[in-house]
């Protein structure tokens, strides 16, 4: 049962690669084929004219480059079509217009096509930017309660660990050396996020609470370090591991809570809910402190 859950996510990968692998060759067959009938037409008819239909289909291609590809075998195979043709049935001009025509019909079919990629590629940057905050450059609130509810069914499913971290900090000036710092201390499958002006979250993947509680000490120590003078106890943090029942507001509930322990205790910046014994580790990066398994 466990094998057949974690092989649907690849079939579906699989599969939605094979999609867009179809639809390449469907709109290169149709190019060619409809080479093929131009060939086989008389001069005089405007046989070129579909190649801005196959245009028109690369927006079901991504990639702004097979529009480029598209467009150019059109033009290319316009021009060899009247060459390649072996009769006519029109005045020599009315081939060259229609020629012409067909011509300038590709052209701005794939002008267009690319201005609605590009457009498509500009809302999908702008959205992404929405769910940025400016100042830190992490994901803001929306985006942690989206991929924080994905993320829960993701471990659900698959019975991974996962942590989540509040950190309230408690000296705005020096909030963007915070972000960097945490940055620098987590692993590329761990999201920093943030919530508020003054609070992080920090949604730790596969990672026991213990080992959050070890890099979340890690990064404390390293912010106080550098900033002892300008910054005493610059941050608080409170963590809580997921349960099997719980929601998105049950965890941040718990973490929640776990930070008020440790701001009630003046001399514990890192708190858990349940408690996890303090244990002494090097100052190295998290990334070498916590599994990479997948």
């Amino acid at each position: 049962m466990q094998y057949l859950i974690n092989t649907v996510p690849t079939l579906r990968l699989i599969l939605r690669e094979c999609f867009a692998h179809a639809n390449c060759l469907v709109v290169l067959a149709s190019t060619l084929f409809i080479f093929v009938i131009d060939l086989h037409l008389p001069l005089g008819v405007a046989a070129g004219a579909p190649y801005a239909l196959v245009i028109f289909a690369t927006l079901w291609v991504g990639g702004i480059g097979s529009t480029y590809a598209i467009a150019m075998l059109g033009f290319v195979f316009t021009i060899a079509g009247y060459f390649l043709s072996s009769g006519i049935e029109a005045p020599f001009h009315t081939v060259i217009i229609n020629r012409a025509l067909t011509l300038m019909l590709i052209v701005c079919a794939a002008a267009m096509v690319i201005k609605i990629k590009r457009a498509h590629i500009d809302i999908a940057a702008l959205m992404n930017r929405a769910l940025v905050d400016p100042i830190t450059d992490f994901k803001n609130k929306q985006a942690f309660e989206t991929e924080l509810s994905g993320e829960i069914q993701r471990c659900r499913r698959y019975e991974r660990q996962l942590s989540l971290a509040i950190v309230e900090i408690q000296n705005q000036s020096i909030i963007n050396k915070i972000a960097q710092e945490i940055r620098a201390n987590i692993r590329a499958t761990d999201f920093p996020y943030s919530i508020n002006r003054d609070t992080f979250a920090i949604v730790f993947t596969e990672t026991s609470l213990a080992e959050s509680k070890s890099v979340c000490e890690i990064i404390r120590k390293q912010i106080g370090a550098k900033q002892s003078k300008q910054a005493p106890g610059a941050i608080k943090i409170g963590i809580a591991a997921l349960d099997k029942t719980d929601d998105i507001a049950a965890l941040f509930e718990r973490a929640s809570n776990a930070l008020s322990v440790a701001k009630s205790n003046g001399e514990t910046a890192v708190a858990t809910l349940p408690q996890v014994a303090n244990k002494d580790k090097p100052p190295v990066a998290a990334i070498l402190l916590r599994s990479r398994s997948g």
